[in-house]
Order: structure tokens, then C-alpha cells, then sequence
């Protein structure tokens, strides 16, 4: 009986102990598989909230989703950007000037176009920034240009007057686009590069002009208003011009913005120093970082294809005093003006 008992108690009893043993182990192995995925879940909750996390901070400091790293930089450092007036006082300074010299602060708009087109005195000693704010004369621009250390270059089948410094960075930029399979070019041939003082006054008109008839037919300018207006010494028409805008009378192209963001005002173009360049590809992101990275930036708030050459780096550009403001998504460098002089 034992002998049978236990000859064949292994094969009865074998399916309860094996039953058992296999429960015992299945609940084990749930256990360490419920632990295993439980704190897999919390690593990944933790993965997560630190990614959330980071891109709330980012969003936070810049105000702006962390689209590209280029980006997020760039919109940092508008916090942190120094003072406009204080290192345009060191760098004139550099050039054995003054910021009076240049734009007296009797000069209102003269004033106002510093602010608005004013990195250009930041670019660095190679070049020659211009004398005056406002150039007031053909005869005035052309001895200005005749002195300065510029070359001409065939660039996409036109022909293109840069100073030298300005032309070498170009030259570069393009040689690195074309290894890329990109390419820089002239926006409207020549007319890209340098300008005249009667250019100026020209592009001032295409935009001055249209936007009168504009006012008129809108009964917001009256007849006189306009026959007056078109009167008027040019000093005193950009005067006039300004302060319309600040209730809505805009003379920009498409009549939304102030004209200043559309076309320089006669005399202020950086296109006069030769150091300014509209550029076709401009919507081309990587274009505009191949440009940056041989020291050409856009400086005038909402003109696209305008870059010009400071020959700085972009890293530096807050140190100098301007500060990146993000517009039709992208980003400007102008000048951050937080101690205006009186």
C-alpha cells in the first residue's frame, strides 16, 4: 500500500503540487512584473514632466514656443540686451565722435531714425558708419561715398557696391550657401546694394505718394492737407508724415505700419554707407543663419529682405546694445533703447 502509495502518489498528487508551486510563482512573477511596470511609469511621468517642464521654462524666459535652437537663443537675449544709447556712446567714442554729432536730440527725427536704423553705428571699426543721421543732399551722400573703401562685384548678374569688409563677408556667406546647395542673390539687381541720395528720396515717394491718395479718398486727409503736405520742405514732410501715423495714418506699402518699416526716410538708408543688402532668399531660414554667422543681420524691424553687415557675432550683438525682437516670424536685431537722452 505504501509501496503503491507512494509509486503512484507523484503521479496523483503531482497535478495539485504542481498547481500550487505554479500559483505561488505566477503570483510572484505578477508582483515583480507590477512593480517593473509601475516604475516604468513613473520614470516615464518623470521623463515627461521634466520635458513639460523645460519647455514651459524655455516658453517662460522667451515667450515664444522652442521651435529651433537659433530661435530660442535669439529671443533670450532680448532680456538681457545692454543699453542702445550707452554702447553707441563707447563705439562713436571708438571712431572719435559723438552721439551729437550725428543726430543732435534737438532733431526729433532725426531722433527717431537713430532708434529705428541705429545698429548700424555698432558695426565693427573695418567699416565707415555714416557721419549724420539724416544725410540732407545728393552732393552731401555722393562726398561721403566717394571716401569710403568699397568694391564692385558681380553677384548673380548684377552688379553690386559693397565696402570691402561688407563684400568679403558676402562672398563667404554665398560660397558656404552654394556648399549647401543654396544661394544668396540680389533682390532687384543693383538697387540691392548701394543707393544714391535721390534713390532714397525715389523709394520715399512710392510709398509717400500712393499713401496721400489713399488718405484722401478716405476722407481722413482733407485737399489742403494733402497739397500742403506735398509742399513742404522734406525735413518737415517726414515730420508731418510721423506724426500722422501715431493716430493710424500709416504710409507704409500696405498702409498697416509706420513708412519707416516699409522704406527709409530720405537720407537715412543704411544702403547709402554700403552696408546694406536686400537679399532674394531671405524666407530661407538657413540662409539667414549662414548670413549671420559672416556677421549680416536684419536690423530694420519688418524689412524682410533687408540684412545688414555689423561683422559682429550674433552671441555678442546684446552686449553691443541691441536686442532681438521676434516679427513675421523672424527675428530682428535692433537698437534696445532704455535711457533715451533728453
Amino acid at each position: 500500500m505504501l509501496q503503491s502509495l507512494f509509486l503512484s502518489g507523484p503521479l496523483s498528487l503531482a497535478p495539485g503540487f504542481i498547481t500550487v508551486s505554479s500559483l505561488v510563482r505566477s503570483r510572484f512573477s505578477l508582483l515583480k512584473l507590477f512593480l517593473v511596470s509601475l516604475l516604468s511609469i513613473l520614470c516615464c511621468s518623470a521623463l515627461a514632466q521634466s520635458q513639460t517642464g523645460g519647455q514651459a521654462n524655455l516658453k517662460a524666459r522667451t515667450g515664444n514656443e522652442p521651435h529651433s535652437m537659433t530661435r530660442s537663443t535669439a529671443v533670450d537675449h532680448a532680456g538681457t540686451a545692454a543699453s542702445f544709447y550707452e554702447e553707441l556712446r563707447k563705439a562713436l567714442k571708438k571712431r572719435k565722435t559723438r552721439v551729437e554729432n550725428i543726430c543732435p536730440p534737438s532733431d526729433s527725427v532725426a531722433r527717431r531714425v537713430l532708434e529705428e536704423y541705429g545698429a548700424i553705428f555698432l558695426a565693427i571699426k573695418k567699416v565707415t558708419t555714416p557721419p549724420v543721421c539724416i544725410f540732407t543732399s545728393e552732393e552731401q551722400v555722393a562726398k561721403f561715398q566717394d571716401k569710403l573703401d568699397y568694391v564692385t562685384e558681380n553677384v548673380a548678374g548684377a552688379d553690386i557696391e559693397l565696402q570691402t569688409a561688407a563684400m568679403d563677408a558676402l562672398i563667404e556667406a554665398r560660397k558656404q550657401a552654394h556648399q549647401e546647395g543654396l544661394d544668396i542673390t540680389p533682390r532687384d539687381g543693383s538697387e540691392a546694394a548701394r543707393r544714391s541720395y535721390d534713390d532714397s528720396l525715389h523709394l520715399w515717394n512710392t510709398r509717400f505718394l500712393p499713401a496721400l491718395e489713399h488718405w484722401l479718398a478716405q476722407g481722413k486727409l482733407s485737399e489742403e492737407q494733402v497739397v500742403r503736405l506735398k509742399s513742404m520742405p522734406l525735413r518737415s514732410q517726414i515730420a508731418h508724415v510721423l506724426e500722422l501715423e501715431k493716430s493710424g495714418i500709416y504710409f507704409s506699402k500696405d498702409l498697416s505700419k509706420s513708412i519707416l518699416y516699409s522704406i527709409a526716410a530720405p537720407g537715412t538708408s543704411q544702403h547709402i554707407a554700403m552696408l546694406a543688402l536686400d537679399v532674394n532668399e531671405f524666407d530661407n531660414s538657413r540662409v539667414r543663419e549662414i548670413l549671420a554667422e559672416h556677421g549680416w543681420f536684419q536690423t530694420v524691424l519688418s524689412d524682410l529682405p533687408h540684412f545688414t553687415f555689423l561683422g559682429l557675432e550674433e552671441e555678442d550683438l546684446p552686449k553691443h546694445g541691441l536686442k532681438s525682437v521676434e516679427a513675421d516670424g523672424q527675428i530682428f536685431w535692433i537698437p534696445n533703447v532704455v535711457d533715451p537722452p533728453r
